[in-house]
């Protein structure tokens, strides 16, 4: 059997295939190795894989991950996954490549990934080629959920949203100014925080003003990384999370405002994926 798992920020998708078919799928939290330890692993997956599972019996682990993107932060989750699975061969890469693997299998183009952070990179059919740097949820993430949120809750915290949409926020979260400084700042996982008011924004996407900061946030994504990439309009465009899927009106309106067309929007890569590596097994 092997073991096949999509790691965002907020949550891992995991799918043990045996010979070409799907015998169990479950989802445990995200473990970004920013956020995690490896400790944190071992009890998330004793607490969630399913009981009639057979650890030993897993011979290979195919881990993509969010964060996963130097020897360093891969052995935090190599740590993890191998007190849990002693006897497994377990590869540990980065969610860009599941991604790009789901999306084009062997073709190329623009790989965005849209979730609760946002990366990106041009894939040849193989490889990654070109990544433009992410920066994470302080200094980057444009178009991710945690981007998106922090332009949100800036305009909410300067009362800059409209009456309606102040209002419908205090109703739903009851946050005063100082819990959501205090959570942004001084609480783990700030970028979960941010990105969980894009629940409220999708509900509201219809106001003229969210909407324009769903584009604005888009913009940015294509202003500092899309259009970084050489001749990027040759390209195909494909999307996969969440917030991609969600806002993907918002989204192909911003692709072809600067001449770009995303054909493809997947909300989670990990059933394609799954029929990437059932196809390497045949």
């Amino acid at each position: 059997m092997i073991l096949v798992a999509d790691s965002g920020s907020t949550n891992t998708d995991w799918v043990i295939i045996e010979r070409d078919k799907i015998i169990s799928s479950f989802i445990t939290k995200g473990f970004n190795p920013y956020f995690t330890e490896s400790a944190e692993i071992y009890k998330e997956l004793k607490n969630k894989i399913p009981k009639n599972i057979n650890v030993n019996s897993i011979s290979n682990i195919y881990f993509y991950g969010s964060g996963c993107s130097s020897p360093e932060l891969n052995s935090i989750i190599h740590n993890g996954l191998n007190q849990f699975f002693p006897d497994s061969d377990i590869e540990i890469n980065h969610d860009l490549l599941a991604a790009a693997r789901a999306l084009f299998v062997q073709d190329s183009g623009i790989v965005i990934i849209l979730g609760t952070g946002a990366n990106t990179c041009l894939y040849d059919g193989k490889n990654i080629v070109k990544n433009i740097q992410s920066l994470g949820y302080i200094l980057g993430d444009e178009g991710g959920g945690d981007y998106l949120g922090k332009l949100f809750i800036t305009e909410f915290l300067y009362e800059n949203l409209p009456e309606n949409i102040h209002q419908d926020f205090l109703n739903k979260y009851k946050l005063s100014n100082n819990q959501i400084m205090h959570k942004i700042y001084k609480e783990p996982n700030p970028n979960r925080f941010l990105a969980s008011f894009c629940e409220f924004i999708s509900k509201h996407e219809e106001d003229s003003f969210l909407n324009t900061l769903v584009k604005k946030s888009f913009t940015d994504l294509f202003l500092n990384h899309i259009t970084k990439y050489e001749n990027y309009t040759n390209f195909k465009i494909r999307v996969t999370g969440s917030i991609g899927f969600h806002f993907q009106n918002q989204l192909k309106e911003v692709a072809k405002e600067f001449n770009t067309h995303i054909d493809l929007i997947e909300k989670n890569p990990i059933t394609r994926l799954t029929q990437y590596h059932i196809k390497k097994q045949g």
